[in-house]
């Protein structure tokens, strides 16, 4: 059994930027985007079991085959480790339906633990197969750190930098499917990449570039249908925000401050109202 002090962090992610270029074949999008990890985690404990099980905090949240975490654990059992079981205790902090990647964040978290619990050894390519066979973004939070991604968001070249940012991340309350918001996606002429990863280097020291180049291609889809997402993102913005966006496919919204009392007074002004969060820079 597991010391029930060996607590796994299984961090939030933010999207800088989300151009959709064109549908594949398989029906997904090709995207690219830049995914930053947050300081705002789900907690998990792994016990030895003789079955799976899931126990959270969060009473809405499915604990069987509907939930990610538990489709990681019967793949791994499945095809590595038939006389293998876990019990898997979550303590649910990332909002649902925010578009800060909670339930990739972790399976993935589920991954990685079970294969050094269960002693499988899996390569790196193992688990990422496994992975992006869970969702689009899985494969991103077997590692995590600041990432280009394109593809699906499983083709990923990690940056090696740190935001030097106070993040305020600001969830309204509201779960967004990302399949509803892909579906409501119109297509556009086939988009051309940005080039984000060269943009983000610049805009580390000339934030204004952030406002200039980063834009999120579903903010005019979330927009519409609910309105007061986009007061969020002013609001940020009057509030000292070097940058304000829509993370993912939404709901939350999140915004860059250089300044710690200019992040609080901003946090201040959502948290009576809304679940709101803030992530320091340099966090481990």
């Amino acid at each position: 059994m597991f010391d029930k002090k060996n607590i796994i962090k299984a961090f939030a992610k933010v999207n800088i930027g989300l151009n959709v270029l064109d549908r594949r074949g398989d029906g997904y999008h090709n995207i690219e985007t830049i995914f930053a990890p947050i300081n705002l985690y789900d907690t998990f404990q792994f016990f030895d079991s003789d079955e799976i099980s899931i126990e959270t905090n969060w009473k809405h949240l499915p604990v069987d085959e509907h939930n990610l975490c538990y489709k990681a654990t019967k793949i791994l059992k499945e095809k590595y480790a038939p006389d293998k079981g876990v019990h898997i205790n979550v303590t649910k902090k990332i909002p649902i339906g925010a578009g800060l990647g909670g339930g990739s964040s972790d399976a993935a978290c589920v991954l990685n633990e079970l294969n050094k619990m269960w002693k499988l050894e899996l390569p790196d390519d193992e688990l990422f197969k496994t992975a992006l066979s869970l969702g689009s973004d899985v494969p991103y939070f077997l590692k995590g750190g600041v990432a280009y991604a394109l593809g699906r968001g499983e083709e990923l070249t990690y940056l090696d930098l740190q935001l030097p940012y106070y993040v305020i991340i600001v969830y309204p309350n509201l779960c967004i499917s990302t399949k509803w918001a892909y579906e409501k996606y119109q297509e556009k002429e086939a988009g051309k990449l940005f080039g984000y990863d060269k943009f983000l280097q610049l805009a580390i020291n000339e934030p204004d570039i952030f406002r200039e180049k980063f834009t999120n291609d579903f903010e005019k889809i979330v927009f519409t249908r609910y309105a007061g997402l986009i007061s969020i993102k002013n609001v940020l913005y009057e509030k000292g925000a070097l940058f304000a966006s829509l993370s993912g496919t939404g709901s939350a919204l999140f915004g860059f401050y250089l300044h710690e009392k200019t992040a609080l007074r901003a946090y201040d002004t959502f948290s009576s109202r809304f679940q709101t969060f803030i992530s320091y820079p340099d966090f481990n």
